[in-house]
């Protein structure tokens, strides 16, 4: 992103569509002098909300209500004004025409929280924070970013980068004074220091999964041989007929996927086609092929059998099938039918580390134990407010600095190692500045905003 000073931008910082309002931003050292060559109002100079039309020459366009912030106390650290007009988009392009053609330019996406950063009003894990934020699925999820944004994670990444910068300048004092009896640390309490920073990190890099979690979801595959009642399980969850339910066997040709919130936290359900041991129907096979497809995809596989019927060599191709796939996921039993005798034995199936929830998708029983075994499993608790949305930027450099801390904690038990202990903590030091954005490089961060929306 070419940043130059003394460009001024505007966006759509609301929504795209028709609404009752929208809020056009401004931003930039020009910003009051464009704006009111195209605002005229009767409010009094000093009031920072003003009242008044937007005009073209002589001729109105919209009546409209300007906020104006003057720097460096803003969002951007400039001059930015909010302009909030009726949300019609042929309003809202005439207005932006306007600011265009009196000196500012369109903002690319991300370029009002690109400033921000520049101008030191936010570090960058708080400039993705923003993002994550707007971008949030659920309640969960937004309280997450929200806590990033607050400063929290950034808090905690500044406390473990100055706890270590204290550490390096006692184990440089001992570097440059190594005859003088200058001990201000002994080597076992900077060991101690470091087990804590260590554990610090790992702490952080811990909240990445459920951070990752919170922001994409749970990927869950439903799968089960036809008529087991997978789509039926799937309609249940969502309280809706999304999938067609019949008798014949082979109904669901393709999957389905659908994403619910379920307690703050977002689960992606796909519903399968049906494996069965033998099908002449070329659709249901391409079906079965594509079913496979989605379980290598998933975080968690939930397997829909018939409680109301003993195994049968449908049961065992997807068991085979899941054997030859050597897959690394948990898998639920969902033993469907609950609420017809029950004919299939738990001794039957083998157990392993996999979970059975007696359910009935016809009946509704069981579901809510099923949702709350997902999230059990995926290791996300709903009782939790203190999560933090950890990015996988974050996670590279909290390992990087992982990995540079331990090999800071073994030279430094090392004889005459010290020299290596100092070059590898300033390396867990230049790796957490990394995540606060100090001396990043600026292909990076054109990445980073490059997946804001435009107008923020």
């Amino acid at each position: 992103m070419n940043y130059l000073k003394e460009d001024t931008i505007a966006a759509l910082s609301t929504a795209a569509g028709k609404s009752a309002i929208a809020v056009i931003r401004l931003s930039g050292e020009t910003s009051f002098q464009i704006i009111n060559k195209i605002f005229k109002t009767r409010s009094k100079q000093e009031q920072q909300v003003k009242y008044g039309h937007i005009i073209d020459g002589t001729e109105k366009k919209d009546e409209a209500l300007c906020t104006f912030f003057k720097a460096p106390h803003t969002y951007t650290g400039e001059n930015l004004v909010e302009i909030t007009v009726h949300g019609n988009p042929v309003i809202i392009n005439e207005v932006l025409n306007l600011l265009y053609k009196n000196g500012a330019r369109p903002a690319e996406p991300g370029e009002f929280t690109y400033r921000a950063f520049l101008n030191g009003k936010m570090d960058l894990a708080k400039a993705e924070a923003v993002c994550a934020l707007i971008t949030s699925k659920t309640e969960m999820s937004a309280k997450a970013a929200l806590n990033s944004l607050s400063g929290e994670f950034s808090s905690r990444i500044k406390n473990i980068r100055d706890a270590i910068t204290n550490l390096i300048a006692f184990m440089e004092v001992n570097l440059d004074h190594p005859d003088e009896d200058i001990m201000f640390l002994s080597r076992d309490e900077k060991l101690l220091r470091l087990d804590s920073y260590i554990k610090d990190v790992q702490n952080l890099l811990n909240s990445y999964k459920t951070g990752k979690i919170l922001q994409q979801g749970i990927k869950i595959a439903i799968i089960g041989k036809p008529n087991a009642g997978k789509s039926s399980l799937l309609n249940t969850i969502l309280g809706e007929n999304r999938a067609i339910v019949t008798d014949i066997a082979g109904t669901t040709t393709d999957t389905i996927e659908e994403t619910i919130d379920y307690r703050g936290i977002p689960l992606v359900i796909t519903d399968t086609a049906g494996i069965r041991d033998h099908t002449e129907s070329p659709i249901e096979l391409l079906g079965q092929e594509k079913t496979k497809e989605t379980v290598d995809k998933t975080d968690i596989l939930i397997w829909v059998l018939d409680a109301s019927s003993e195994l049968d060599r449908d049961d065992a191709k997807i068991a085979d099938f899941l054997k030859k796939s050597d897959l690394n996921i948990p898998i639920i039993y969902a033993l469907n039918k609950s609420d017809l005798p029950p004919i299939l034995l738990s001794s039957s199936l083998e157990k392993e580390c996999k979970t059975e929830i007696k359910i009935s998708a016809k009946t509704g029983a069981g579901i809510p134990d099923l949702l709350n075994e997902i999230t059990k499993t995926a290791g996300v608790l709903d009782s939790k407010n203190d999560y933090l949305m950890i990015n996988s930027r974050h996670f590279i450099l909290l390992q990087n600095t992982l990995e540079s801390l331990i090999r800071t904690k073994l030279a430094l038990a090392t004889k005459d190692a010290d020299e290596i202990a100092c070059f590898e903590a300033a390396t867990a030091q230049t790796a957490l500045n990394e995540i606060l954005g100090i001396n990043v490089k600026q292909d990076i961060l054109d990445t980073i905003f490059s997946t804001f929306c435009i107008g923020k």
